[in-house]
């Protein structure tokens, strides 16, 4: 048993290393199969290999993409979202036909998703190929004919949108009038309304709001601290630059001057211990993301529960809204508010809430001085902007004078 797991390592990194073939003839594997009897062909050929199945070629494939993921990524996407993606397209399709497969979730898939899965199952086969266990990749160059401007099966006034991109753009938020609706309609689920209102307040990510603890209030300062992350599906904390794709600092300072709305807000809430999480669930415990995804826009329904409404669905049939936006457009929503409706510089607000802008890193970090000095919910007055800008551009100078000094 131990020298087979010895040889089940070894064939595993030179399946890696591409010179599986070698390892095979090392062990006197292929020697072996080739004095089988029916095995050899007249030329003394091994017989074609059996061909692998698709989700046997993705299962491979996310095993050689393990170690080089952060785990709730791997846990969540590779084996969770895209894996879900291939199997649904091959039950409904009856088939692995890559053109079919393709065209199902073009049909019914989001399409920004769809490219992930789709570039990723080409590098699948191509992996296979590198192992000389495939002939071919059926799936090469799809990912790059999808475009994400719409599929056919979703209206087009449904915008998934889950990153940074383009924080400023109003098409991808809703009017503080409407974030006003939705809270309004949201108070009849407590335990749903508070993180909902805060992510409104905030424009904090999900996983950030279900991770903020009592210790993270820091009712002296008036502010509040966003450190560390949740990720429901491996149920860990992650401190923010362990995502690797997140731009920002370990820790946000967020601005909550006293007796003011998002003070008195969180003066409501019956405080905790100061490890204890400050919105928790119905049945007081950790808050789910998928849950709160379901309260947003409903479920379809499964065996053993029933299909339900999400409170953006029923608002849209009342004709209250236009249209839908994911969860994490409550964060678009917040940014854009504080720049057109309140007129808050944006490169306050992207020190805030996390986001990169085009900026020195100099000027970037100077605002932070003043980032903790104003309302992040009332309206600041243009002059005080160009005061701040003025200020900046002083102290920029006054830099460059010094350093010339020394020259």
């Amino acid at each position: 048993m131990a020298r087979a797991q010895r040889l089940a390592e070894r064939m595993t990194l030179d399946l890696q290393d591409g010179c599986f073939d070698e390892t095979l003839a090392k062990y006197g594997i292929i020697a072996d199969l080739k004095l089988k009897g029916n095995a050899a062909t007249s030329d003394d050929q091994l017989p074609p290999k059996p061909e692998l199945s698709l989700m046997e070629v993705w299962d491979m494939y996310c095993e050689y993409r393990k170690q080089g993921l952060r785990e709730s990524n791997y846990t969540i996407k590779f084996q969770g979202q895209y894996k879900n993606f291939l199997e649904s397209a091959i039950e409904a399709t009856k088939s692995e036909d890559a053109i079919k497969i393709r065209n199902w979730l073009v049909e019914n898939r989001n399409l920004e998703t769809v490219s992930r899965v789709l570039s990723n199952i080409s590098k699948s086969y191509r992996l296979g190929m590198k192992n000389r266990l495939l002939t071919h990749n059926p799936f090469e160059g799809m990912a790059e004919e999808i475009t994400t401007k719409g599929a056919r099966g979703k209206t087009q006034d449904e915008i998934d949108v889950e990153n940074d991109d383009d924080v400023l753009n109003k098409a991808k938020a809703y009017t503080w009038n409407e974030a006003q609706t939705i809270l309004e309609y949201a108070k009849k689920k407590p335990h749903w309304f508070n993180p909902l209102k805060f992510k409104f307040l905030t424009g904090c990510r999900t996983g950030e709001v279900i991770a903020l603890m009592w210790c993270d209030v820091e009712w002296d300062k008036e502010r509040i601290l966003i450190r560390r992350t949740y990720d429901s599906a491996t149920k860990k904390f992650y401190p923010l630059k362990n995502d690797r794709t997140y731009k920002g600092e370990e820790v946000r300072k967020f601005p909550m001057p006293k007796d003011r709305e998002l003070w008195n807000f969180l003066k409501l809430i019956p405080p905790g211990d100061p490890n204890e999480v400050v919105f928790k669930s119905m049945h007081g415990k950790m808050i789910d993301d998928s849950s709160f995804y379901y309260f947003w826009k409903g479920s379809k329904g499964t065996a053993s529960k029933r299909a339900s409404k999400g409170i953006i669905s029923i608002l849209i049939e009342q004709g209250k809204l236009t249209k839908y936006l994911s969860p994490y457009n409550t964060r678009h929503t917040f940014i854009t508010h504080a720049v057109f409706d309140l007129g808050i510089d944006e490169k306050i607000v992207s020190k805030w809430c996390g986001h990169q802008i085009e900026v020195s890193n100099k000027y970037y970090q100077d605002v932070a001085i003043f980032a903790e000095k104003i309302n992040p919910h009332e309206p600041q007055q243009q002059s005080k902007i160009d005061l701040l800008e003025q200020k900046l551009a002083e102290q920029q100078e006054l830099i460059n004078r010094l350093m010339q000094g020394k020259e």
